[in-house]
């Protein structure tokens, strides 16, 4: 377990009966005899590269289990498991350029061309949005390594020194020609027996594999990998999850949103609990840095980071200017640049078009309107996404809940995507489903009685609905203290 949240999720693994091993030092420090310094690692859970969620990858039972457990705190947020598993390989056919069929009528994709119709033993290395893409060769998963076909020796970046080299020795020693072993850091730990115990049974697998790929005549699956999931996480779950952390540290609201700021917030928040909170109340604390947050942003260009619940992630641009500072409140206008159609309102989108949003910090809602280039309105469009963070010092990030509020002078309101959001079920509880269908119906009823408003007031009813959608955590209504206020000077 390595990162921001690592905390606050040993303290929920732990109370839920799963053991940490391979802990970090400032996990032993925080957590004791409840963690373990040594041990094999069959699941792993760190922070996505961004630090707004986590990542998990493992044993696949094992894996279902943590994510079951981490269920109950990320309630609002997307939980995205890979349908194939990680290294796991396959008989596939191919059928068409780089294309090819798994199990199941499932498609991947095939790092090197093929002939259509040619049965390919290859196995899974990483994903692009959701579908899997495979390379050559046959992969077997153990405790201490993964031994995979036609790869040169690694060993994990966590291994160093002779230790690393003693290892390297012995896969180059170990008679695989044509296969190469990956160290897992779980290596560090065994006995060398152990060690050579594993490559010899991994050997023998390969072997056995290797026949049955021969024998195939149609899309197979050969070995297992593992399993790999994303988590997206809500502000709401990471209220949570700083909830947790408070259990067994000193924790200012807004945790791990303030950490997901970049380093220099990272570090203040480091600062404020270490130091500043002994002397300030929490909220106070919380309150000064936020207000440091928002100070970043004055005016210029503007980037909302439209993150869709599968992973991918659409940057909308344009220049912004500053509405209100508590909460943070931001216009938004672009122009159109090319003809075409505006999804969700059907309507023309003609070149010189102006689109207007209203973005405000922690709202659930992202109000847009679309006048023609001679200011007549063409249509209004409400995403209903989770609550809306910071990322200083130029950019918004939220997760689009699919379904939509529009407004047309046609088609009047009416609420949309209801089936897409549907469709995720897999991903989200049904709880949470009802929950943003309740918002998005509400959203409706107010946007009912702006039919009879007019264009000239589409920025104050925006601001106004945008503010009526605020999650809690983020509605101070607190003024930060002396002391808070001179931490940040202070740091």
């Amino acid at each position: 377990m390595r990162g921001i949240f690592s905390t606050a999720l040993a303290r929920l693994l732990i109370d839920n009966g799963i053991k940490i091993v391979d802990a970090s030092p400032q996990l032993k420090e925080r957590f004791g005899n409840e963690v373990e310094e040594k041990g094999i690692a069959l699941v792993t859970i760190k922070d996505r590269d961004d630090r707004a969620g986590l990542v998990v990858i493992g044993q696949k039972q094992l894996a279902e289990d943590v994510l079951g457990i981490l269920r109950s705190v990320a309630a609002r947020s997307p939980i995205v498991t890979m349908v194939e598993e990680l290294y796991a390989t396959y008989v596939c056919k191919v059928v068409g350029p780089n294309t090819v069929e798994l199990p199941g009528k499932r498609r991947g994709v095939l790092e090197d061309g093929a002939t259509v119709g040619e049965l390919v033993t290859a196995h899974v290395v990483t994903f692009h949005e959701g579908t899997p893409v495979l390379r050559r060769g046959v992969a077997l998963v153990g405790e201490y390594a993964r031994l995979v076909e036609g790869q040169s020796h690694e060993v994990s970046e966590h291994i160093r020194g002779v230790q690393r080299s003693l290892l390297l020795s012995m896969a180059m020693r170990a008679g695989l020609e044509g296969w190469g072993v990956k160290w897992r850091s779980s290596a560090r730990w065994a006995e060398m027996s152990e060690l050579l115990d594993e490559l010899q049974s991994l050997k023998e697998a390969a072997s056995r594999e290797k026949e049955k790929a021969r024998e195939a005549t149609q899309p197979i699956k050969l070995t297992d990998g593992e399993l790999l999931a994303f988590i997206p996480l809500s502000l709401e779950d990471k209220v949570r999850f700083d909830n947790l952390r408070a259990k067994q540290v000193p924790t200012i609201p807004l945790h791990h949103l303030f950490k997901a700021c970049g380093s220099r917030y990272s570090n203040l928040v480091d600062e404020a609990e270490n130091v500043f909170l002994k002397h300030c109340k929490p909220e106070h604390l919380s309150k000064a840095l936020m207000e440091e947050v928002t100070k970043e942003f004055t005016a210029g260009r503007l980037r909302l980071l439209h993150e869709k619940i599968d992973g991918r992630v659409a940057v909308i641009e344009g220049e912004y200017e500053v509405l209100a500072r508590w909460p943070l409140t931001l216009k938004l206008v672009r122009r159109a640049r090319t003809p075409g159609t505006y999804d969700g309102l059907e309507i023309p989108k003609e070149e010189g078009d102006v689109i207007l949003s209203v973005a405000t910090l922690g709202s659930y809602v992202l109000p847009h309107a679309y006048f023609s280039s001679n200011g007549l309105l063409k249509g209004v469009y409400v995403n209903i996404n989770t609550p809306i963070e910071p990322r200083p010092p130029n950019a918004l990030w939220y997760i689009d809940l699919c379904v939509d509020v529009t407004y047309t002078e046609e088609r009047k309101v009416r609420v949309i995507d209801l089936e897409e959001l549907r469709s995720y079920r897999t991903y989200l509880t049904d709880e949470c489903i009802s929950y943003y269908e309740k918002i998005a119906a509400e959203v409706a009823g107010k946007l009912r009685e702006f039919e009879a408003t007019t264009a000239d007031s589409v920025l104050e009813v925006f601001v106004e609905l945008s503010r009526s959608y605020i999650v809690d955590p983020l509605n101070f209504t607190l003024p930060a203290s002396s002391s808070a206020a001179s931490f940040i000077t202070q740091t």
